[in-house]
Order: structure tokens, then sequence, then C-alpha cells
């Protein structure tokens, strides 16, 4: 199969949630990407994965990162959601965040956060899967924000 839009497209149909993956790169300097492609692993450990493409301007500091923050977004955090999908991954000036006692940037009223440490990568065609053993996890009441067809949605009643 050598038709990427079409393999693209089809993963389009596929609404997934959209997160923020923030970690601090070799220079203590907070980083944060875009990402909806996050999923539970395991319940013993509490292991979870995402993946991150080889393209990333941030892609060393995730590699390398022993502790990173997943961040489900909520409905009304479209605008960071955004803010962290341009190639600057290094973009924490305007955004407000805490760092967790391993040094992770927490991005406050998020749907989840899942704070891990780096269990496994896995070098994976054009992208590196990253796996996360959860050590600190936090939710939130709302809705969350959705990515179905190339646009940003939200759930209705």
């Amino acid at each position: 199969m050598n038709d990427t839009r079409a393999f693209r497209e089809c993963f389009g149909r596929f609404a997934t949630g959209v997160t923020v993956v923030t970690c601090v790169d070799a220079q203590q300097r907070p980083c944060g990407i875009t990402a909806n492609s996050f999923s539970s692993v395991s319940l013993a450990p509490p292991l979870v994965l995402w993946s991150i493409g080889k393209e990333s301007n941030s892609l060393q500091a995730y590699l390398n990162a022993q502790y990173f923050a997943i961040n489900v977004l909520a409905s009304h955090q479209h605008a960071l959601s955004a803010h962290f999908a341009q190639s600057d991954h290094t973009l924490f000036d305007s955004v407000e965040y805490t760092m967790s006692g391993n040094g992770v940037p927490l991005l406050p009223n998020s749907l989840a956060t899942f704070e891990c440490r780096t269990h496994q990568t896995y070098d994976c065609g054009d992208h590196h899967i990253i796996v996360g053993e959860v050590l600190n996890l936090a939710s939130d009441a709302g809705d969350p924000l959705l990515f179905y067809r190339g646009e940003y949605r939200e759930l209705r009643e």
C-alpha cells in the first residue's frame, strides 16, 4: 500500500482525543507537542504510549527525557492544542504551567494528566513510539477536545 493520502484519509475517520505531551530538554527548558497518538497499554504495571514523528524539532528532547506528561485536553483548550501544533514546540512563554516534583511541565485545567517515566522507546517507520510508566495521574470534569476528519470537534448531546 503506497497511497499515503488514502491512508491518512482513512485514519481521519477515527475520532481521537487531543493531548499535549510535555517534557524538558537537555537545558531544562519545557517542551510541548500536540499529539493524538495516545493509548493505554497495560494496567499492571500502568503503561501508556504515544508516538512522535522523526521530523519533529523536539524529537531529541522526548527521546532523552526520563519523565514526560500526557495532558488530555478539554473542549475549551482548542487554542492550547493549536499553539503546541506549531513547529517550535518550546513555546512556553505565554503558556500557564506548573512543574511537577519530577520536573515535568503540567498544563492546568486539562481533562486528565498522566505523569510518566519513560519505560521504553521503539523506532517504527517515520515515528518513534514512546511507552511510559504512569507515576501520577489526575482528572477533572468536563468534555474532551476531539479530532475527526482533520478538524477539532466537540461532543454533542
